[in-house]
């Protein structure tokens, strides 16, 4: 059974570039921290800092979703590195395998989560991925919408 459902953000629930939220995040975001812990996990560049992350979030209206967020730039390391899916599970209070990551990206988001043991979740619109056992999500959905079908 899952605890906590944990997520990248850019591309996964806001668009790169523009800022904008993707389709279904703030409902799915909604109905989803009425059963679960959620957390937050980005990488982001060194000038970047937790209070602009904040800042998006809040913007967007979603940062109230979260119990934890998690800036690579003010940590020293970030995704795919175990140990920032490890801070952010200690810091939920859940094992990896009560856990579920949720990205877009192969090499960081599913290949980091695989490696600690959580769920993976790929984000991917279009079919294209045949990769590695440590790159190859658990499950593979075309929206965010659809993650409800498998939790």
């Amino acid at each position: 059974m899952f605890k906590a459902i944990v997520f990248d953000l850019g591309n996964t629930l806001i668009e790169e570039g523009s800022g904008s939220l993707l389709p279904y995040t703030v409902s799915v975001l909604r109905e989803l921290k009425k059963k679960y812990k959620l957390g937050l996990i980005t990488n982001t560049l060194p000038e970047t800092k937790k209070e602009n992350v904040m800042n998006l979030l809040n913007k967007a209206g979603i940062g109230e979703y979260f119990d934890q967020i998690l800036v690579s730039s003010e940590l020293g390391f970030s995704k795919p590195d175990p140990h920032i899916f490890h801070l952010m599970l200690n810091i939920l209070d859940v094992k990896p395998e009560e856990s579920v990551m949720v990205g877009n990206t192969i090499s960081t988001d599913i290949f980091g989560g695989n490696r600690v043991g959580m769920q993976t979740v790929l984000i991917q619109p279009e079919d294209e991925y045949n990769r590695s056992e440590w790159e190859r999500p658990n499950h593979v959905i075309k929206s965010l919408n659809e993650i409800s079908f498998i939790l």
